[in-house]
């Protein structure tokens, strides 16, 4: 995008009426505080004021609040000024609990944040209504250029979103002659029109009349909007971006949210990190018995599909006897799983005694931290197949493991063992990956800990 066109939908005015919303909060803040406490805070504290408000203006701005494309969502209004307030109030707070330079009373500042949710949330609403209300001129002209299926949408649109906007005239490019632009360009003087919108599915590439709509435009010096054409998939959430100075519309059925992302891999790192030293003299007493029980090595290494199908090498305790993988089709008749998408035999004759107790608390898996520490795997995520079992997907199976792989999952902590129809393990790990958030893997967690100690689906 041409840095010229980065704050092309900033709304300025905006921006400024909330930091004056967050000022009036801070002055009826130190009024409620002198009237309950007798003590006026108004001058020894304004720093507080401003610092909250240069933090409270940031969080907003980076979730696009103060774009005049999304500013009129009321469920954004509510939840994301909710969520601004909150990082200003918790950023100020630690950092005053940390230098410890003056300290604030609680109350005014308990007080201030939420008449600065309450002010801002209200001033954003109220000019919502006016703007519903038609209150007020500065509306926008334009003449829409597209398909009377497309200019409903794009009305509709309007009508929810309240913004001022008035289509002045709609026009059929197909009225509109090769080569003859002089019927538009009358119009366009005539209607004394802002903006032209044409919809994509009026561009004719094949004749170039898109093209000369749009020098047009350029010739009358007239903003033109062409609205993309987007395709809706059941599955994936989509927004529009760019790259370099080309739009893009990106399509994605996966989490991409980066700063959750990350925060989903510190606890993946902080956690497995914790649970290996804490869990260092078990796993040391394990490989102990391990070695005792059966010969082989402690550690059972296998190849796995990661990632989009990026094969890894899986560390587990090893629960069988040494030779289990050549028994392995000795069993195949005894699967429980049709057509041999997963492996899953009632007492598995190749289990060690030892293995069929570390199995039982699933101890077998804490290896598998490494995995997690290598940034192979995740606590949480889908089952990791063998390579075998890959080969043998579908493509409807293929996108139980376009993200990483986890320790546990939605299958595990619903009693994996159980679960025998490999439909429904696809369909729990879809399901998992539609609708993953941090709180989801909070939740997981937690069952997989009640799963452990309840021994529930263990194999």
């Amino acid at each position: 995008m041409n840095r010229k066109n980065i704050t092309a939908n900033f709304d300025m005015a905006q921006l400024l009426l909330d930091n004056v919303l967050v000022c009036l909060a801070y002055a009826a803040s130190c009024l409620i505080y002198q009237s309950l406490m007798g003590i006026n805070q108004f001058f020894s504290h304004f720093w507080l004021f401003l610092i909250f408000a240069v933090i409270f203006t940031l969080a907003m701005s980076m979730m696009q609040m103060n774009n005049i494309t999304t500013f009129y969502y009321t469920d954004r209004i509510i939840t994301k000024t909710l969520y601004a307030v909150v990082v200003a109030g918790m950023t100020l707070g630690t950092a005053v609990f940390l230098y410890k330079t003056i300290e604030p009373s609680r109350l005014l500042f308990m007080i201030f944040c939420v008449l600065s949710y309450g002010f801002v949330t209200f001033g954003r609403l109220f000019k919502r209504i006016l703007r519903r209300a038609k209150v007020g001129n500065g509306y926008t002209h334009v003449i829409f250029i597209g398909s009377a299926e497309a200019l409903f949408r794009y009305e509709s649109y309007i009508m929810k979103t309240a913004m001022k906007i008035k289509v002045d005239r709609h026009i059929d490019i197909g009225d509109l002659f090769p080569g003859d632009i002089g019927l538009l360009r009358n119009l366009l003087i005539r209607h004394s029109a802002n903006e032209v919108i044409l919809s994509s599915d009026s561009c004719d590439h094949k004749s170039g009349r898109n093209r000369e709509i749009l020098e047009l435009c350029e010739e009358l010096g007239i903003t033109a909007r062409v609205i993309l054409g987007i395709c809706e998939l059941p599955n994936s959430n989509h927004f529009v971006s760019s790259l370099g100075p080309y739009p893009v519309v990106t399509y994605h059925s996966v989490p991409i949210n980066k700063v959750q992302l990350f925060i989903k891999s510190a606890i993946d790192i902080i956690i497995a990190a914790c649970s290996l030293i804490a869990g260092a003299p078990i796993m040391l007493i394990t490989a102990i018995c391990i070695k005792l029980d059966s010969p082989g090595p402690v550690l059972f290494k296998q190849k796995r599909a990661g990632c989009n199908g990026r094969t890894f090498e899986m560390y587990k305790f090893r629960s069988m006897y040494a030779d289990a993988e050549e028994r392995k089709g000795d069993l195949q008749p005894l699967n429980k799983v049709k057509d041999g998408l997963m492996f899953n035999v009632d007492n598995d004759p190749r289990v060690t005694k030892v293995g069929a107790f570390i199995r039982k608390y699933s101890i077998d898996e804490l290896p598998q931290l490494f995995n997690v520490l290598k940034h192979d795997m995740s606590l949480v995520g889908t089952r990791p197949p063998t390579l075998d079992e890959v080969e043998k997907y579908s493509p409807e199976h293929w996108r139980r493991i376009s993200i990483r792989p986890g320790i546990t999952g939605m299958w595990q902590v619903s009693g994996r063992n159980n679960i025998v129809d490999f439909d429904e393990v696809v369909s729990l790990d879809k399901k998992y990956i539609d609708n993953w958030s941090l709180g989801l893997d909070i939740m997981i967690l937690l069952r997989t800990v009640g799963a452990v100690l309840s021994r529930r689906g263990a194999e």
